[in-house]
């Protein structure tokens, strides 16, 4: 056969192959995908068999809890690849930053275009970091920081990726740039991190299907959950032992062996724990128990390192299990703020004139609302971590409008307040004003990362205003931590909002750049009052060098 009749049945042979698989992702990725690693070759769901489902959701919205390296991510860059090549529609594909979203650009989607002929032949510019074009569609690879990155693209398809690491305002800003499409499909999937927050909050609102399989043993239909399904063996990290752990079907208790995954998890399929949910939100769990490559020993070692680590208790959950974690002491609950009540009201006798107390207010600004608390401080003796020594009793909290700052005035005097720390931004026009108004008692701040401790760092800005800066956790650390350590007192008429903004910030961990974890707190609902209180605690080690003419660092 001459080169010409061998090219034109190649022709007609990939034309008929594309009109089969334009009706379903999973079979197209097994043609036209080819991946390395691990399990070189031909695309497949043969380790991963859950994905098969994943790739095929006809679904408007799916969202996927899962924990790392069970080959999610590679569902949605299939899907992404077979919208465009397929379904000739333009897709977004979001990071939490520009960094990641770049690393990931050449990291994943590159590779896989140099591991796939086909995938090569179909893109013609992909010099580009963030976004390859394939003819008249688009590849849009973007970090969600800031609303440029995401505005005016109107495309049909939508991958948010690692999407706890987004701000949730992040993400519904994404979410309306497929607003306009008459079809369009939203994938988000991420490891969660703590309950009703991010991944886990879009979990609960869906579907909350779970990966089921025949037991090989009992026949029964079960699935892998833990505790139940994991037999511990060993009492410690570095007990060999750990390597003995097995899985167990938790309806017959019978030993499933770990080397024969790809057989008896092969003709699984995924069901719903939530049988009245919208079908048209379909949300997705699966855990490292269901993995080849993650042995049920190696879950035993990250289990047995979670054991007083709470960063390591949070990794075993989050990124083994795929489920969320709080840790103990994470966040300002219910039963902490009853205790906390006491017998006064914000309605009290005010401090007279001149007086001695130690009163302090925070502020925390916004564009619309601005939320303030005042703070009263009782200690033993001027000294060094006046913040751990002090006993803090709440006397107020309120909100204020708009530019109406004179109600913040007004508070200086009918509080007494000795210090008082703002929010800087957004209306850093204001603050300023307020702040040249009580000058060296009212201090502008910043949160800061790579503050030490509860470090204040304060220096006039450009207009004159004292700026200081901190660290954001090791001060909320200290604020919030009052309540679990019972050195608060509230009044008895504290309202419901300022109670429910206490208990939105949560403790979690994050990786730092040299992989090590940090500490941060994340906003589950609005936390104004949070951060107010957080300024008014900031406030006193201020109070203190007011009140003795020392440096505020004898007091830190």
């Amino acid at each position: 056969m001459n080169p010409l009749a061998k090219e034109m049945q190649r022709s007609i042979a990939e034309g008929l192959m594309g009109r089969t698989l334009a009706g379903s992702c999973s079979r197209w990725a097994t043609k036209r995908r080819v991946m390395g690693g691990d399990f070189p070759g031909p695309y497949s769901w043969k380790y991963h068999p859950w994905c098969k489902e994943l790739h095929d959701t006809q679904a408007p919205e799916n969202y996927a809890m899962k924990g790392a390296q069970l080959g999610v991510t590679e569902v949605a860059i299939n899907r992404a690849f077979y919208t465009i090549d397929q379904l000739k529609r333009d897709v977004l594909y979001v990071l939490p930053t520009a960094q990641t979203a770049s690393d990931f650009s050449k990291g994943r989607f590159t590779v896989a275009l140099k591991h796939s002929e086909y995938l090569a032949s179909i893109f013609t510019d992909t010099n580009t970091v963030n976004m390859k074009q394939a003819g008249t569609c688009n590849l849009y690879i973007r970090g969600s920081r800031g609303e440029s990155n995401l505005v005016s693209l109107p495309i049909s398809e939508l991958i948010l990726d690692e999407l706890d690491r987004m701000a949730q305002k992040e993400i519904a800003e994404a979410k309306e740039r497929v607003t306009g499409q008459k079809k369009h499909h939203i994938w988000g999937l991420s490891t969660p991190t703590i309950p009703n927050y991010g991944i886990h909050k879009l979990y609960n609102q869906g579907t909350q299907e779970h990966y089921t399989f025949k037991c090989p043993h009992c026949s029964r239909h079960t699935e892998l959950i833990y505790p139940e399904c994991l037999e511990i063996v060993g009492d410690s990290v570095h007990d060999i032992r750990c390597k003995e752990s097995f899985l167990k079907c938790k309806e017959c208790k019978h030993r499933l062996e770990h080397e024969l995954k790809p057989d008896w998890l092969a003709d699984g399929s995924w069901h719903s724990m939530a049988p009245n949910a919208n079908p048209d939100k379909r949300t997705f769990h699966i855990s490292q128990m269901y993995s080849f490559t993650v042995t049920p020993g190696d879950l035993a070692v990250a289990y047995f390192a979670g054991l007083g680590d709470e960063a390591m208790a949070k990794e075993f959950h989050n990124s083994k299990l795929g489920l969320p974690f709080i840790g103990e002491g994470a966040q300002v609950t219910d039963d902490l703020i009853e205790q906390a009540i006491g017998r006064y009201t914000m309605n009290d006798e005010r401090p007279r004139i001149g007086g001695e107390r130690l009163i302090t207010m925070g502020i925390d600004q916004g564009q619309i609302v601005s939320h303030w608390v005042v703070c009263e401080w009782f200690v033993d003796q001027m000294s060094s971590d006046i913040n751990i020594a002090a006993k803090c009793k709440v006397l107020a909290h309120g909100k204020f409008m708009g530019e109406d700052w004179h109600v913040a005035e007004d508070l200086m005097a009918e509080w007494q307040v000795l210090a008082c720390v703002v929010d800087a931004d957004p209306q850093i026009a204001e603050a300023r004003r307020f702040a040249k108004k009580f000058p060296r008692y009212v201090t502008l701040c910043r949160y800061r990362r790579g503050k030490v401790a509860r470090e204040i760092s304060i220096a006039d800005d450009e207009s004159g205003v004292e700026m200081a800066t901190v660290d954001r956790t090791n001060w909320l650390t200290t604020s919030l931590g009052r309540f679990r350590n019972k050195r608060i007192m509230l009044p008895a008429d504290v309202s419901v909002e300022y109670r429910e903004m206490m208990k939105a910030l949560v403790r979690t961990y994050v990786k730092d750049e040299d992989g090590n974890y940090m500490a941060t707190f994340v906003e589950t609902a609005p936390d104004h009052y949070a951060h107010a209180f957080n300024y008014a605690e900031i406030a006193l080690p201020l109070a203190a060098s007011i009140t003795t003419g020392k440096d505020v660092s004898k007091f830190l």
